[in-house]
């Protein structure tokens, strides 16, 4: 953001503008309504010597009237002209004078070529009509502003003529525009000290607002140790105060917070670890003593069937057998799924080569493994478990929910971190509705993987929209030494293909005395 667009948005310029905006709209309306006052008093003042001058020019008329003495009214009207024709700068006041008789026959006028005209003007003839004085404001033959006095000569109560006279309102208008000058150049200065003035008012009364506003701002990106010094008793005091409250209250529920999630995580941790722990000891019980068990009765099975005197019953001996193959299969199944022992015993790439190839047989849907760590030291046994449970959930939701072909997966170490990707080319989901509002078991599990990844410090991030795929991205830092591999830990290279390593015998050792087929 530019510093004027900064400054156009500041709190302080904004008050100075509108303070200053009102106070220029108060003073100018004041200053307008003075003038406009001064030029109604200035313009009664010429008017009223308009008419006093025209009273006095009719009265010394006259005489001169009856004795019908045309030159001695041209005197008067010369006379007047040059005594109150112009003012004091030598502008023209009186623009003309006549003097009339009752028919509108000018006796007498400034302009000698008038002289003896007769006017039919519409003005002469409502002068000649009215018996009293008037004033009219009209324009005159030059195009000035004038007004025209007009006062009617009596005698004895009589009409006799009337007399004329154009007063420029020249000096009027030059005296206003003089004053409004003078009246603007004043307050120039003063709204220039004004808006001085203004300007430190507005930063005095925004400088502690901005104060709160730079706290906010820091309080939203986490720094809950803000406080606002309280150095006022008004308002913006009163905020100061609740806003030193409102981050020790949020200093306080932070720490709650953050040791609730703690004893959270920690409880998680070894809910998470005693099921692993519960795991492996069912799976490897169901190894070590249910699949003993169960493979010691084939070859009972199998002895019993070669017994002449049990013939009749070979048939029924074989079927008991085959169930009993069934059953353990059923069981070597289960200890896999509970805790793999590839997992604890070669490491995490021959897990995932197990877990694939279970996946692909059981689905049928095409997966592609690829990895660097076939070769190397192993990684932690917490992080190996993390994410082979993360891969094992995020394969079952692809098999149960997204309809995909292809299943493409990624495990790398690099840069301190190591990255799991699973990718399908499924029908995809709303991932902001399902892990707000959903609450079936793809959202439990989509949780679950999230704690774990959490747990060690990682990530979990799920991007996919319907009809698009869906891709879960895992990364987690290497936080501890990688331990080196177990002798027989397999070597290979970069790119899995879906087969397990070591087919089962990790699993299950002994000899299978099944029939083929069984």
């Amino acid at each position: 953001m530019n510093t004027w667009t900064t400054l156009r948005h500041s709190l302080a310029v904004t008050v100075t503008t509108r303070i200053f905006g009102f106070v220029s709209l108060v003073i100018l309306g004041v200053v307008g309504y003075l003038l406009w006052h001064e030029q109604q008093v200035l313009e009664k003042e010429l008017q009223a010597r308009g008419l006093l001058t025209a009273t006095h020019l009719a009265q010394q008329s006259v005489d001169p009237i009856l004795r019908e003495d045309d030159y001695a009214l041209f005197k008067l009207v010369q006379v007047l002209r040059g005594s109150h024709g112009r003012d004091a700068i030598g502008e023209e006041r009186i623009a003309y004078a006549m003097v009339l008789d009752t028919r509108g026959q000018a006796l007498a006028h400034t302009d000698p070529a008038l002289v003896h005209a007769v006017l039919t003007d519409p003005r002469t003839r409502e002068v000649l009509t009215r018996p009293e004085p008037s004033v009219m404001w009209i324009t005159g033959p030059a195009g000035q502003r004038l007004y025209d006095v007009a006062v009617p000569i009596r005698m004895r109560g009589l009409p006799v003529g009337a007399v004329r006279l154009g007063i420029s309102r020249a000096g009027v208008d030059r005296m206003l525009r003089d004053l409004a000058l003078k009246v603007l150049g004043v307050l120039f200065l003063l709204m220039l000290v004004g808006v001085g003035s203004i300007w430190r008012f507005s930063r005095r009364m925004v400088r502690p607002i901005q104060r709160l506003r730079d706290s906010a701002k820091a309080v939203q990106a986490g720094d809950l140790s803000q406080r606002v010094a309280v150095d006022r008793n008004d308002e913006i005091g009163e905020l100061s105060s609740a806003f030193n409250a409102m981050s020790d209250d949020l200093a306080r529920s932070r720490a709650e917070l953050e040791r609730k999630e703690e004893m959270r995580a920690r409880l998680l941790e070894q809910v998470i670890t005693a099921q692993e722990d519960e795991r492996k000891r069912i799976a490897r019980e169901l190894h070590d003593e249910t699949s003993q068990a169960l493979t010691s009765l084939m070859v009972g099975l199998k002895v019993l069937e070669g017994r002449p005197e049990l013939a009749g019953m070979r048939e029924t001996l074989t079927d008991l057998r085959a169930l009993t193959g069934k059953t353990l299969d059923a069981v070597h199944d289960l200890a896999l799924q509970l805790r793999p022992s590839v997992l604890d015993d070669l490491g995490l790439v021959p897990a995932m080569d197990r877990l694939i190839a279970d996946f692909q047989r059981t689905h049928g849907i095409q997966l592609v493994f690829e990895t660097n760590l076939r070769t190397g030291p192993r990684l932690p046994a917490a992080l190996e478990t993390a994410l082979y449970r993360i891969t094992q959930e995020a394969l079952t939701n692809v098999a149960r929910h997204a309809g995909a072909h292809t299943v493409s997966l990624l495990v790398e170490a690099r840069d301190g971190s190591v990255s799991l990707i699973v990718e399908d080319d499924g029908r995809g989901f709303d991932v902001a509705h399902y892990t707000s509002e959903g609450r079936d078991e793809r959202r439990l599990g989509v949780f679950g993987m999230r704690e774990r990844a959490t747990l060690l410090g990682g990530t979990l991030t799920i991007e996919s929209t319907p009809g698009s795929g869906t891709t879960v991205f895992v990364e987690v830092p290497l936080t501890t030494p990688l331990t080196s591999p177990l002798p027989g830990y397999p070597l290979g290279g970069e790119r899995g293909t879906g087969e397990g390593t070591n087919g089962r015998t990790d699993e299950h050792i002994q000899a299978d005395p099944r029939p083929a087929g069984g």
